[in-house]
């Protein structure tokens, strides 16, 4: 997996307004109890496109954990309504090797951002179901998940 430069995250944000009018998007799941069940996905009905087809662009994953997660990683699958052959599966590194949590966070929480797919098209009014696919139906730790997409400028 890429990570994006702290720049180019920030030229995302900085334009991202997700009201229609621009061609960004942005979806995100809480889980207050801090657990997230195999099925309960984070489902992302793209709504806020601009152009009912998006240049090619970039997906971006938020994760957001406690100290009480209890792996290094975490494995997620990906899949779109729209194209049958998007069905991808990451391994989201959480830990190094010595377990410090990757990202940034201060106290119990911790936010990694990495890069899901490079040079995705995004069509308006498809939907991308995100879950994870642990061993375990529910993992413990896990307080909030969110896709963004920047298209490329």
């Amino acid at each position: 997996l890429h990570v994006r430069s702290r720049r180019q995250r920030q030229m995302c944000k900085e334009t991202d307004q997700g009201n229609g009018d621009d061609n960004y998007f942005s979806a995100f799941r809480t889980f207050d109890s801090q657990k997230w069940d195999y099925r309960e996905p984070l489902t992302a009905h793209v709504d806020t496109l601009r152009d009912s087809v998006c240049r090619r662009g970039d997906l971006i994953l938020t994760l957001r954990h406690t100290n009480g997660y209890e792996y290094a990683n975490i494995w997620l699958e990906l899949t779109s309504d729209r194209d049958s052959t998007l069905c991808d599966t990451f391994d989201i590194v959480l830990a190094d090797s010595y377990g410090r949590w990757r990202g940034r966070g201060t106290g119990p929480s911790h936010q990694v951002v990495d890069t899901l797919r490079r040079g995705m098209t995004l069509h308006r009014g498809e939907t991308l179901t995100l879950r994870h696919v642990m061993r375990a139906d529910t993992v413990a730790g896990i307080e909030q998940v969110g896709l963004s997409y920047c298209p490329e400028h």
